[in-house]
């Protein structure tokens, strides 16, 4: 639930912005991201983080919802990011490193019980516990850190290991009946065939959007993973020729209930996120 109290649409591609360049946030607000995600963690150097702290003042000024990315519980800036946080009034929020519901527990008792927290998986307790992170009643989704998460494990970042991460998310998030999980940022800011390629590989592990790190990337994040022009045709055909649910050819494919169902799904997302402006 929103800090409101009312359900947000899922997110796809919320863009992180440094909060010690506070001369960036309102360009972030501005470049088609559906939510902002102002960063303390590493973005921020050590000796900046005092300074980055104090301009969160502007994030209460951001029109799309803003996040902040705290540093990690076990972080020497935690206590003075959440006290931040509580002294502004500001309840969305990032947590790196999440491993254990009862670390969000704490966040909430400082916090209050409006709070939305986007939980960042990172290391190999973090991935074991997703199942409890995603059923944390203020947990809004679960999104993967595959630098880190490869760090932790002491092994490359693979893409094998990146799938098989992904997809245990995704399951997590869908048996919590949460929002599918958010991939990890793509660093090759200006190669837009690359960032497209890693959108199609993390909607085919469960993803449900990607994080963002340059607005150059947020209207592809966006476009794709929107349905395209010819998923909805198939999925127009396929509903078309349901008249019931027996089953049936459509393009030379054979059509049950589950394949209508997911058609139907597909059509309704479409016109979701038309209706958005997504």
């Amino acid at each position: 639930m929103s800090p409101q109290g009312t359900q947000r649409r899922p997110l796809v591609a919320p863009l992180f912005v440094p909060a010690d360049r506070p001369e960036r946030f309102d360009k972030a607000d501005r470049s088609g991201a559906d939510a902002v995600i102002v960063d303390l963690e590493d973005a921020v150097a050590p000796a900046a983080k005092d300074g980055a702290r104090s301009n969160l003042r502007q994030v209460l000024d951001l029109h799309n919802p803003a996040y902040v990315r705290v540093n990690a519980a076990d972080s020497n800036w935690h206590s003075e990011d959440i006290a931040a946080l509580k002294a502004l009034g500001l309840r969305r929020l990032c947590l790196p490193k999440a491993e254990s519901p009862v670390t969000l527990d704490a966040i909430v008792q400082s916090l209050g019980d409006d709070v939305e927290i986007i939980a960042l998986i990172e290391t190999a307790r973090g991935l074991e516990a997703a199942a409890a992170l995603a059923d944390h009643s203020h947990v809004a989704t679960l999104a993967f850190g595959p630098a880190d998460f490869a760090l932790d494990l002491g092994v490359a970042a693979s893409e094998a290991l990146k799938a098989h991460a992904m997809m245990r998310l995704a399951i997590a998030s869908r048996a919590a009946d949460k929002a599918l999980p958010l991939d990890g940022p793509s660093f090759e800011v200006t190669d837009t065939a690359r960032l497209t390629l890693e959108c199609r590989q993390a909607l085919d592990h469960g993803a449900g959007g990607k994080l963002c790190i340059h607005p150059a990337q947020t209207a592809h994040v966006i476009a794709a993973f929107r349905p395209s022009a010819e998923q909805l045709r198939w999925a127009q055909r396929v509903v078309d020729a349901a008249q019931d649910s027996a089953a049936r050819l459509v393009d030379g494919r054979m059509i049950d209930a589950p394949i209508i169902a997911q058609a139907r799904a597909l059509l309704l997302k479409g016109h979701s996120q038309s209706s958005e402006g997504v």
